[in-house]
């Protein structure tokens, strides 16, 4: 009778570590898969293509990296979703629109390797605000609002789209 209730024992104890161990795996990060489909192109030459949709790059007396990676529009759209973020993240003045738009370009580089996604500042409906910015292998120009609030956020949109007309890039 011993041996059967130290078997019993021993089985509750694999099925709570069992229940740990899932616990435990809900908990690891899902599998960042880096964006292999890039083009470098150079600051420049991505500048003269913002500018050509009117949007100029923030004033800065040294300027930032020299080439930028772009990516083709089917893998913008596949990172596109871990670009949003919590809309509770929001502190006005704090955590806002910009501080959204900075995450989703850090993200965007250090995460998948596209450097070529970029804070973006100009009109929407609410005001002027900060968003993701990016230009695509084919030189499309797009936009992506990274606060998981709005109900459009986690997609790639083209200017004026939802009225959103940038007219600065962080570059």
């Amino acid at each position: 009778m011993g041996v059967i209730l130290e078997l019993a024992r021993a089985k509750q104890k694999i099925i709570a570590q069992d229940a740990r161990i899932a616990e435990l795996e809900k908990q690891i990060p899902a599998l960042v898969v880096p964006v292999t489909d890039l083009m470098m192109v150079s600051r420049s030459d991505f500048i003269a293509e913002m500018r050509k949709a009117n949007i100029e790059p923030i004033s800065l007396t040294t300027p930032l990296d020299a080439k930028l990676s772009l990516t083709s529009k089917a893998e913008l759209d596949r990172i596109a979703p871990e670009l949003v973020y919590p809309a509770d993240w929001y502190v006005a003045q704090i955590w806002d629109c910009d501080d959204y738009g900075i995450q989703a370009q850090c993200d965007a580089g250090h995460k998948f390797g596209v450097s070529g996604v970029r804070l973006g500042l100009g009109n929407m409906p609410l005001g002027y605000h900060g968003f993701a910015l990016t230009m695509d292998k084919e030189a499309s120009i797009w936009w992506l609002e990274s606060n998981a609030g709005f109900p459009y956020a986690g997609v790639w949109h083209k200017i004026g789209i939802r009225k959103y007309v940038p007219d600065k890039i962080f570059v």
